[in-house]
């Protein structure tokens, strides 16, 4: 069962305090009416006739129907943009044993493992990030057709890079992943136009990194 987005739970939280004004609107104006018509006897006349009392039960308890009942539309309305612009998360990897020592890897990334959404998926959380660059690389441009893919990244057009002139450079940060699950989902995640290298970043870390499949 996929997870929702903080879009989506944002929605059905303003639904739900929606519901809550419109049950307490009903139930007030309930006990207001009961409250001012109850004690009418079997020969007087409703409404014409009821008792001495005050109506605030009657008003507020309308107040908030209405109240809800507005609520209930505008949300109804965000939801179905939010629902469809927003698409629910897949559920995070289950917890795994911490590795040992030596098993922490280092993947460069110049595109969409950038994104919060995307570790969210991937890693059920965010990862350790620090800026980088890498020397020698250029960028260009991959349409995915992959529709779990797209889903996640929320686009279907992904950098890609490819071989360049020694003066090129590629900005980007290295993501620290600290269980080999990890960096197994992150296979999982790239389609096949994609081909895992190691590299040698700016900073004089190794890392590895998503390039071109033809470039590998």
């Amino acid at each position: 069962m996929k997870r929702l987005s903080p879009g989506q739970r944002w929605v059905i939280g303003l639904g739900a305090f929606a519901l809550v004004c419109l049950v307490v609107g009903i139930i007030g104006l309930v006990v207001g009416v009961t409250n001012r018509y109850g004690c009418l006897s079997d020969g007087d006349v409703w409404p014409q006739e009821r008792c001495l009392g005050d109506d605030s039960g009657i008003f507020w308890g309308s107040a908030l129907g209405i109240i809800g009942l507005l609520h209930l539309g505008l949300t109804g309305l965000a939801g179905a943009l939010v629902w469809t612009s927003t698409p629910a998360i897949a559920p995070g990897p289950a917890e795994r044993p911490t590795p040992g020592a030596g098993a922490t890897h280092r993947v460069f990334s110049y595109g969409t493992l950038r994104q919060p959404l995307v570790q969210e998926s991937l890693f059920g959380g965010h990862v350790p990030t620090t800026p980088d660059t890498l020397p020698g690389w250029r960028l260009d441009w991959v349409a995915i057709t992959d529709p779990e893919v797209v889903r996640t990244s929320g686009s279907d057009l992904h950098p890609i890079l490819r071989r360049g002139a020694p003066d090129d450079v590629v900005e980007g940060v290295a993501l620290t992943l600290g269980h080999e699950w990890q960096l197994g989902a992150v296979d999982d995640y790239e389609v096949a136009d994609y081909q895992r290298i190691r590299v040698e970043l700016t900073s004089g870390l190794s890392a590895w990194v998503y390039v071109a499949a033809d470039e590998a």
